[in-house]
């Protein structure tokens, strides 16, 4: 079992990962709006401005997604399902995807005492 965290930096491909997640069987997601440190520092901070270059298609803004998954396979699964939908997950900043292996994980769907 993994916790899947996702930054999504384009916030037009929102529906388009969420289709994604009921596609793949990714259940109780949740997320919330972040921001982009990279783009803060560039555009507030003035001795940042040299160092950190310019990227014009990140947000000021990132899409926060956590939600646990069964195995890296659910999210290969989820990124080819994003590519057939036409996001260009290779080649464009569009997200960020990092998975944290779980030692121990809760609900109603989940069996408490679960041999890893």
């Amino acid at each position: 079992m993994y916790l899947m965290i996702i930054q999504l930096y384009k916030h037009e491909y929102k529906e388009d990962l969420f289709l994604a997640f009921t596609s793949c069987g990714i259940k109780r997601a949740s997320f919330t709006e972040g921001f982009n440190l990279d783009k803060i520092l560039q555009e507030e901070f003035s001795l940042f401005k040299g160092i950190i270059k310019p990227k014009e298609e990140r947000e000021r803004y990132s899409l926060i997604i956590f939600s646990t998954v069964e195995s890296k396979e659910t999210v290969k699964e989820l990124i080819q399902i994003l590519k057939d939908s036409g996001m260009d997950v290779d080649n464009e900043d569009i997200m960020r995807i990092a998975l944290i292996p779980t030692v121990l994980v809760k609900d109603i769907e989940i069996n408490w005492e679960k041999e890893e």
